[in-house]
């Protein structure tokens, strides 16, 4: 299990879970820096702008909801994947679809979630970058970039 997910069972468990993260224009960046819980590998971009950015839709406790409630139901086991019927698996099989991975994700591992992709996407690419973590985007912009614009042109 990730550190990511396994500090959401331990805060959950302290009863801290919710109090931490409705603070999370503070408290979950620091914990996700610090600790690196989740392979943000690219601290070097991690510059007062960038922190007021991803700071503006979390000023308050309210606007954390979202954050709350979703590390609430992993704690809880309320998450489930959805098993798609024949209809949907034959639909989804028949659209184009990509996954770009960074192999450092510390969070979501590539040995759990692309054969899932792989199942729903028999046809879809997948790329995993070495280095990239779990902001992958933010790790490789331009490789990220060249993958979407490849697979905009071939599909």
């Amino acid at each position: 299990m990730s550190p990511w997910f396994q500090w959401i069972l331990k805060a959950h468990a302290a009863g801290t879970l919710e109090k931490v993260l409705s603070e999370l224009d503070y408290s979950i960046l620091s914990t996700l820096k610090t600790l690196k819980l989740n392979g943000f590998e690219r601290n070097d971009l991690i510059t007062d702008t960038w922190l007021a950015t991803y700071r503006a839709p979390f000023s308050t406790p309210e606007e954390s909801i979202g954050g709350i409630g979703w590390a609430r139901g992993y704690a809880t086991g309320a998450h489930r994947f959805e098993v798609p019927d024949s209809s949907a698996r034959a639909a989804l099989s028949a659209k184009p679809a990509t996954a770009i991975w960074g192999e450092a994700d510390r969070t979501l591992h590539a040995e759990h979630f692309l054969p899932l992709f792989a199942a729903a996407f028999p046809n879809g690419l997948m790329q995993q970058l070495p280095g990239a973590g779990h902001y992958s985007f933010k790790d490789e912009p331009v490789v990220i970039a060249s993958l979407i614009d490849q697979f905009i042109r071939l599909t």
